[in-house]
Parts: structure tokens; C-alpha cells; sequence
């Protein structure tokens, strides 16, 4: 008799992070500096005060992650300033259990309902609110969807209906993979992921309305999104200035500097770039081969004396301490109890 080949990916991780093993007063700082990888959260004086519970289950598959988030109210903000800090160039699609979720700005509506979904694009500014909450948050790169996408940009905040056929059936898949991903193969979960991008794609796609965006806004968004994949498609040419880039995008400079003016400038925009990506190398074990001063110069430094300073202005660590295993998060003391690798995994995503 043929045996059956055993179950379970090769490659998936897992991470769970909880506050309980925290003192109280510690417990919504901890929790705070965690999500800030994100989002930007803050809550009621008294529930930051008794103590407050956040616990995240949280898996990655190659270009995946899937964190189920278990908490309290608070408010969710993702600035102009964050999203041109790190570089998440995501849409976080979001369903709850228990609990709700609500947007001032929502396109589509304004809180969320048991069978419907949220969609966030983690390169423009959000700000939500939740109740007590049980939800799960699934993570995927821009690259997966946006060739399907009519208009990719427009769906910041956007909720889609639990009286969509289809909304409910991909909000079903998407529980069903969090449910049983851990006795799937890769080659099965391969399968999910792509038949869940395709149905969110066709979602994205039925769904209509620009909320409040009026047409100055619209304009200026589709500038910007355009600047900045040119920038990121070219971050790494010796030749690529804001004179070039105003050039080829056809703007002036100074159109070119006001779009970018919320995230410290073009250069500082390039510069971030540069920088996550000498990250990524320094992490890479295929590039263990590659010396600083070789990343330094794929990464756009003359030296590797400029290249450290840089990075070590950024991330409070070295070069050499990433190529040693250290990952840089915050500078902040961090608790040796708490499972970080969700944060890691998010910013992991390309």
C-alpha cells in the first residue's frame, strides 16, 4: 500500500505574543512599542492604567502573514510620516470574529460587519478605531494584486460587504487557511494564497466610490504612487536625482519636493530605501559573501565609512551586528519573554 506523504509545510513559522507574563503598568508601553511596526495605537487613560491584554498568533508563508489579534479598544493610526519611515507597501485585509472596527473615512462604509471585510494600503494614512476585538489580519505585497487591479490605489480604508456573495466566501477562505494551515503542505497553501488574492482582486474590483477624495486628491495620490515605484525601481542607480526623477515622471522639482515633504524629503525617501535594502542584504544568507563595502556600494555609498554611519543612525546598530544576528527593532529595552518575529516578518515581506 502506498503510503501518504506527511502533512505540514517545510518552510512556515510561528510566533505568539502575549502580555500576561508583564506587570501591569508595563503592559500597554510593551504593547505600543510592538505595533508600532504598524500602526501607531493609543487608548483609554484607565485601561492603560488596569492593564491592558494584547495576545498575537501570528504565522508567515514566503510572501504571507496572518496574525490573529486578540485585544482591547484603542484607536489605530498609520501616518503619512510612518508609512514614508518604513516603506510597507502592503494591503492588510482584515476580518473579526468578535468586536468591530470603525473609520471616520471608510470608502464603502464606516465599521465593519461579522462576514465582511476591512482592506488597508499600508503606503497611504489610516485611522481606525475597535471596540474588544478578535480579528484576523492578513498580509500581502502590493506586487500580488496590483496587476489585477483596475485602480490599486483606491481602496485605503475600504469595507467590503458581508451582502457580497463573494466577500463572504473570501472572508470563509480566509479563516479556513488560518484554520488549517499548519496540516497543509506548501504546495497547498501556494494554492490558497492564490485563489485568495484573485478573489480579493475581483472584490477590489466590484467595489466602487472614492469616499471623500475629491479630485485635487486624486491627482496628487496618483503622483505620488507613480514617484515613488520610480523611485523604488531605480533607488539603487549611481544616477538617479530628484532632477532625473522629476524628468522622467514629468513635474517640475518643486512638485516633486512637495509630494514628498511629508516623508522628510526625496533624498530622506531614498535614503530609507537604501537603507532597508542594505538591511535585507545584511540578513540575506546567500549574500554572507558580499563585505560592507560591497553593500555599501550596490546600496549607493561612496564608502563604507558613510554607509555605517547611515545605518547606524537609522537602526542604532552596526552593519556588523546584523551580519553577528542582531535584528534591529527599536531602541528601546526590549522583554526577553515577548515573541517579536511578527514584526520582522511584516517588514520581510517584498
Amino acid at each position: 500500500m502506498d503510503q501518504q506523504p506527511p502533512l505540514g509545510s517545510r518552510i512556515l513559522e510561528r510566533s505568539v505574543f502575549s502580555l500576561d507574563a508583564l506587570p501591569r503598568d508595563q503592559q500597554f508601553e510593551v504593547w505600543k512599542d510592538s505595533i508600532n511596526c504598524v500602526y501607531s495605537v493609543d487608548a483609554r487613560r484607565q485601561d492603560r492604567k488596569d492593564g491592558f491584554s494584547a495576545d498575537l498568533n501570528s504565522w508567515c508563508h514566503k510572501d504571507m502573514v496572518m496574525v490573529q489579534a486578540k485585544s482591547q479598544p484603542q484607536n489605530f493610526v498609520r501616518s503619512s510620516q510612518m508609512a514614508g519611515r518604513d516603506g510597507l507597501d502592503h494591503y492588510n485585509v482584515q476580518l473579526f470574529t468578535s468586536g468591530h472596527v470603525a473609520a471616520e473615512k471608510g470608502l464603502g462604509g464606516d465599521t465593519i460587519s461579522h462576514g465582511g471585510l476591512l482592506l488597508l494600503d499600508l503606503a497611504q494614512p489610516t485611522e481606525a478605531q475597535t471596540s474588544h476585538f478578535n480579528s484576523l489580519h492578513l498580509f500581502l505585497p502590493r506586487r500580488l494584486l496590483e496587476d489585477q487591479l483596475k485602480n490599486p490605489d483606491d481602496h485605503n480604508l475600504r469595507f467590503l460587504s458581508e451582502r457580497d456573495p463573494l466577500v463572504r466566501i473570501l472572508h470563509d477562505q480566509i479563516l479556513a487557511l488560518h484554520r488549517h494551515v499548519d496540516v497543509m503542505s506548501d504546495e497547498q497553501i501556494a494554492v490558497m494564497q492564490k485563489t485568495i488574492v484573485m478573489m480579493l482582486a475581483a472584490c477590489m474590483n466590484d467595489a466602487s466610490g472614492m469616499g471623500a477624495q475629491n479630485t485635487g486628491f486624486r491627482q496628487d495620490l496618483d503622483k505620488l504612487v507613480r514617484a515613488r515605484r520610480y523611485l523604488r525601481a531605480n533607488m539603487l542607480s549611481t544616477e538617479l536625482t530628484a532632477r532625473r526623477a522629476a524628468s522622467d515622471l514629468g513635474v517640475s522639482r518643486s512638485v516633486l519636493y512637495q509630494l514628498f515633504a511629508q516623508y522628510g524629503g526625496v533624498n530622506q525617501f531614498v535614503r530609507d530605501m537604501r537603507l532597508r535594502h542594505a538591511l535585507h542584504l545584511l540578513s540575506d544568507p546567500a549574500r554572507r559573501s558580499s563585505s560592507i563595502y560591497d553593500i555599501a556600494l550596490e546600496c549607493g555609498y561612496a564608502t563604507d565609512a558613510s554607509f555605517i554611519r547611515a545605518f547606524r543612525a537609522k537602526y542604532d546598530v552596526t552593519p556588523g551586528d546584523v551580519r553577528a544576528g542582531y535584528v534591529p527593532r527599536s531602541t528601546k529595552p526590549q522583554n526577553d519573554l515577548l515573541d517579536h518575529r511578527y514584526e520582522s516578518w511584516i517588514h520581510g515581506l517584498s
